[in-house]
């Protein structure tokens, strides 16, 4: 009852926490929207000031384009939101250039001005009639045909200067710096889930915490077909969702999208109200901007992992209340049997290395004797003596002395089967039993194995190396073996046949060797 009733508060708190995720993103794209909106009433409202101005000071006079630098150097120096103000002929040709360089205004001499009639806003403002105002996609500046590095990401909004007679003298363009734009849209709202996207119409990233996606499109061919760096690639089901419709939000093995498309001209469309009369339209190439939020599935799954583990503690909370009765009666049959448990251990294996014991390993030998006389399956014991073991006892220690002997029961461990047992029967003494086991071959080269893994040096606390060698005895069962001492005496007897060879080496015992060590 108890896990029936966590379950279901768990799934209403997941249910819960989810809707409340879902209205946070589309509140947060909606603040995300009005803030970027928000930001074009400004320059908006100053090119075409600035065209009014302009308009009434440079019809005829000669002193116009001296004036018309002070008008235009003036609004720079008070308006710090543009990286350039200009003015270019009839004819796109640049007659005035200020630009902003690390905060410091510099008028362009005419000698360095450029043609713009060649850039796409240029050409999309000809049909501009006075008070039109032409805004260009958000790209990053270039200058002399060249992407300004570090990056300046740039609006330009550009209006005609027509004369009183109705001559279009030229056009006033202000490139608009658009970081701080794009920085307060990443940080108007308070969301630390979700991954704030800004996409143009073409779906590349305008904005995104992953930085290397942005602004693929500008050093990509204008002709290049299914980009891997757009939000379609990359999504496509979502992508597809958001053309067709001007909203939306989707769940799926992605995580959760949240979207708005939006058109920038709305931000500046005048509101018409009685009496009052309305601003000439504005003239704007035909782009969208798609405002994203994107949680990711880790995220969501991160989420209910959280409230999961809050219902699990609840549910183990009960569940120790509800069971302290049992748990205090089971308790005293655990200790026992743990107790039990560690006797046993202690009755069968070594302390020092974990491996078996004398007792245990003739108690093992027992039940393969009896094996191999019933049903003839062979078997091998290999004895192992270290050589010199005193020698680092006196020189570095016991403790110095434990490490190597440890070591020395892991390279066993490692170089023998899994139904094999290794055991440690005396100081420096262990006997390996090798089960089911035909041909000597086998047992001769687990002890070669052994031998060469020895090759390696123990290193000891105390920072010295010290290498392992040791003698090697292996005997096989025979049907006129008479027990595990018969045997051990055998392995034993060809252990000291390695020593007498010089140590460090390997003797199987063979007929008619003296069977006393």
């Amino acid at each position: 009852m108890i896990f029936l009733g966590i379950t279901a508060i768990y799934q209403d708190k997941v249910a819960g926490k989810e809707e409340l995720v879902r209205i946070d993103q589309n509140r947060a794209v909606s603040i995300r929207t009005a803030c970027l909106m928000g930001d074009f009433n400004v320059p908006f409202a100053d090119v075409r000031i600035l065209a009014d101005i302009l308009s009434y000071g440079m019809d005829g006079d000669k002193g116009a384009t001296e004036r018309a630098v002070r008008v235009l150097y003036s609004f720079a120096e008070n308006k710090r939101g543009y990286g350039q103000v200009r003015f270019l002929d009839a004819g796109g040709f640049e007659k005035i250039r200020i630009n902003r360089d690390l905060g410091r205004l510099k008028i362009v001499p005419q000698d360095k001005l450029q043609p713009k009639a060649h850039r796409s806003y240029f050409k999309a403002a000809q049909n501009l009639g006075a008070g039109d105002v032409y805004v260009s996609p958000l790209d990053l500046n270039i200058e002399n045909q060249q992407i300004e590095v570090p990056h300046v990401p740039v609006i330009r909004f550009m209006t005609p200067v027509v004369s009183g007679h109705g001559d279009r003298l030229g056009h006033v363009v202000l490139n608009f710096y658009a970081a701080e734009m794009l920085e307060r849209f990443r940080d108007v709202a308070s969301d630390n889930l979700s991954n704030p996207m800004l996409l143009n119409d073409k779906g590349y990233w305008l904005v995104s915490n992953d930085k290397t996606l942005c602004w693929a499109f500008m050093f990509e061919a204008p002709d290049t077909q299914n980009s891997e760096n757009t939000f379609a690639a990359h999504y496509p089901v979502i992508w597809q969702q958001v053309q067709q419709g001007s909203a939306g939000q989707i769940r799926n093995g992605n995580g959760l999208f949240t979207w708005r498309t939006v058109n920038p001209a709305f931000a500046v469309s005048p509101k018409i109200g009685e009496g009052v009369q309305a601003y000439p339209p504005v003239a704007i190439s035909p782009y969208k901007w798609v405002v994203m939020q994107h949680v990711s599935a880790e995220k969501l799954t991160a989420m209910k992992e959280h409230i999961f583990t809050t219902c699990a503690w609840v549910w183990i909370v009960l569940s120790a209340i509800t069971g302290l009765t049992l748990w205090f009666t089971l308790l005293t049959i655990q200790q026992s049997q743990k107790h039990r448990d560690e006797l046993e251990v202690l009755a069968h294996h070594d302390w020092l290395t974990g491996l078996s014991n004398l007792p245990h390993i003739f108690s093992k030998l027992e039940v393969a004797c009896d094996k191999a006389a019933h049903d003839g399956i062979p078997f091998f014991v290999i004895y192992i003596d270290l050589d010199d073991f005193k020698f680092v006892n006196d020189r570095y220690g016991h403790e110095s002395g434990n490490i190597v002997l440890r070591h020395v029961a892991s390279v066993l461990r490692k170089n023998v089967r899994l139904t094999d047992t290794v055991a440690r029967i005396g100081g420096d003494e262990y006997v390996i039993l090798l089960e089911s086991m035909s041909a000597s071959d086998k047992a001769q080269e687990i002890a070669f194995n052994i031998l060469t893994s020895f090759e390696q040096p123990v290193k000891l606390e105390c920072g010295s190396n010290v290498y392992v060698k040791a003698s090697i005895g292996i005997a096989g069962w025979t049907k006129d073996i008479t027990g595990p001492d018969d045997l051990m005496k055998r392995a034993d007897t060809a252990m000291y046949e390695s020593k007498n060879e010089g140590k460090n080496t390997i003797s199987l015992f063979m007929e008619g060797q003296d069977n006393v060590a």
